[in-house]
């Protein structure tokens, strides 16, 4: 089965109602652990990895199965967070080693453990996998260019049985199985997964769901790009409102770029690019630090975003704003059916769509609900065709695994 960024390739037979997991047995459930990141309040919105640690511990939860989060030091884990992440077991590698634990997958995701508890892991017969949610063939081509002098364990090589990779990444599979040393043939392709807990969590809908602006003359753009490498660049939507804004000069919003003060730290950004741009000379260009989303969508409950992503098709960003129905024009080729999508190609028909996506998203705003609920359920881990994929792949069977 072949793959293009973006596309989450999914059986497309009817799932049975049989695969729903069953509330009646009483078997002891087997165990998967999800090496990751410290998880706390602020991390969960500085990098969406850690988000992607909790949706995948649910999945698996939804599936039959006891997750853990193994962090360094659980006991800070306990420290001022909200009762939804203090929900979530945790484990240290002591509990591991001192308790049986019937641990059916150990998966890497925000951490690598030494070569010693691997080992160790698989004596026990667990399955070891490293599951690589991010371009890691440009991180580790940026990271030697420009930071040689940098010492960074990306990537402790040894004892990993699978290497997994979300659709969006698939370009890196082979990369990271030569990596780690791991059979390609044991490697694969996962689905996507993403739920809408942290918006709920941290807020309600209803507090920073989308309003219609009064005029679309005035209505303001939001940028929220990470502007971290080329991959996802502030640049390509910033030029796209300035030229709209020449086309269309009765428009007079504002344009606000969450993350924009990294546009500063570099000179020829800040003295040559920006300087040149006629909304930033004008004051209508307005750069912030990081925020959360919740705190962008309350502070911009009429605004319009625009986001530019190479190399990284979904974007739980991007489901968050469909979901409280927020018009954002995006160039995601994997989801090109839903919202409002771009090409990077055709620079006059994007400057058109933002017009159009500005003037009519009132009027559209029953068919984007409709597109936001399929593209939502098409990824929701409660979809009994995603939870049957992942309980293939779980089988760890090469012959299941193979090139789907």
């Amino acid at each position: 089965m072949n793959y293009l960024p973006g596309n989450t390739e999914i059986p497309s037979e009817e799932v049975e109602l049989s695969s729903i997991q069953s509330l009646s047995s009483s078997k002891q459930r087997p165990t998967i652990i999800l090496a990751s990141n410290n998880v706390n309040d602020s991390s969960l919105f500085l990098n969406g990895l850690t988000q992607n640690i909790l949706i995948l511990y649910e999945l698996f939860e939804s599936i039959g199965y006891e997750s853990y989060l193994l962090q360094h030091s659980p006991s800070s884990f306990l420290s001022d967070k909200k009762d939804f992440i203090l929900s979530y077991r945790t484990i240290s590698i002591q509990n591991i080693i001192n308790h049986t634990i019937p641990i059916k997958a150990f998966i890497e995701i925000g951490m690598s453990i030494d070569i010693t508890t691997r080992n160790y892991l698989r004596s026990i017969g667990c399955k070891l996998i490293k599951l690589y949610l991010g371009n890691i063939i440009n991180i580790d081509i940026e990271t030697i260019q420009y930071y040689p002098s940098m010492f960074f364990n990306h990537h402790l090589i040894g004892e990993i049985d699978q290497i997994w990779t979300s659709p969006h990444y698939y370009q890196h599979l082979e990369y990271a199985a030569i990596l780690n040393h791991t059979e390609l043939e044991q490697s694969c392709i996962v689905p996507y997964v993403w739920d809408s807990c942290f918006i709920t969590q941290y807020g309600t809908k209803e507090t920073i769901e989308w309003k219609s602006p009064d005029d679309w003359k005035t209505q303001d753009i939001v940028i929220m790009d990470p502007s971290i490498s080329f991959q996802k660049c502030t640049f390509y939507s910033l030029l796209l409102a300035e030229a709209f804004s020449k086309k269309y000069p009765e428009w007079k919003g504002h344009i606000h770029i969450i993350n924009g003060d990294r546009l500063k730290l570099c000179s020829n950004s800040h003295h040559f690019v920006l300087s040149s741009l006629s909304l930033y000379t004008s004051g209508r260009v307005h750069l912030y630090g990081r925020k959360t989303i919740h705190e962008v969508l309350k502070e911009h409950r009429s605004a319009c975003f625009i986001t530019h992503q190479w190399n990284n098709d979904y974007n739980y960003m991007t489901l968050e704003l469909f979901y409280c129905n927020y018009p954002i024009l995006h160039n995601s080729e994997g989801w090109s059916n839903f919202g409002y999508y771009y090409s990077i190609n055709e620079w006059n028909k994007a400057i058109e769509l933002l017009h159009h996506t500005l003037t009519n998203h009132k009027s559209n705003l029953n068919i984007y609900k409709t597109h936001a609920a399929n593209l939502i359920w098409k990824h929701s881990l409660h979809n009994p065709t995603i939870q049957q994929r992942w309980r293939q792949i779980l089988q760890f069977s090469p012959s299941e695994n193979e090139s789907k």
